[in-house]
């Protein structure tokens, strides 16, 4: 029974690292704010959000342009009105606005960010609440630590698993 549990643990380890390691993407570097560090801000506005909704890990963008949005988090509709009195319905992510802020006047910031596509650097204009501030260290220190943690998991798992049943020789069998 004791051999089997253990073959149980391995084989559950594995999808386990797999599942840490892609946390580390999808979760921990949106959460941090890791890819707004450096980002311009552009505009001052307001932001009155009309509808919320909780998605992730990679959720369909719907604006116009499609696309996707990955990480955790509300993702809502708002109404922002701008510095120079321009109003545009904008979709804001990564729990920038959530349903608490429903018909509430926000203060908000537009920064250029950079994103990668197939492997040209652009920017696109996302919304951000005015004081929030990208926190690269502890990003840093979360992407590595459970980056390090899912590859642990998998190597432990699929080392185990190989030396109980990988590499009999037909003289063994």
């Amino acid at each position: 029974m004791k051999d089997f549990l253990c073959v149980v643990r391995d084989v559950m380890l594995i999808p386990l690292g797999l599942l840490l390691f892609a946390a580390a993407i999808l979760v921990v570097i949106p959460f941090f704010g890791m890819t707004v560090v450096g980002s311009e801000v552009t505009n001052h506005g307001t932001a009155v959000a009309q509808r919320c909704r909780f998605a992730g890990p990679i959720a369909d963008s719907q604006t116009p342009d499609g696309g996707n949005v990955v990480g955790f988090g509300h993702i809502c509709w708002a109404r922002v009105t701008w510095q120079d009195g321009t109003t545009e319905m904008r979709e804001v992510t990564g729990s920038q606005l959530t349903p608490d802020d429903i018909g509430k006047k926000v203060a908000v910031v537009d920064r250029a960010v950079a994103t990668g596509n197939g492997g040209s650097t652009s920017t696109e204009q996302r919304v951000f609440r005015e004081g929030y501030r990208p926190k690269p260290v502890l990003g840093s220190i979360g992407v590595v630590g459970t980056g390090i943690l899912g590859v642990g998991c998998l190597l432990f798992g699929w080392a185990d698993l190989r030396a109980r049943f990988g590499s009999k020789t037909a003289v063994e069998a």
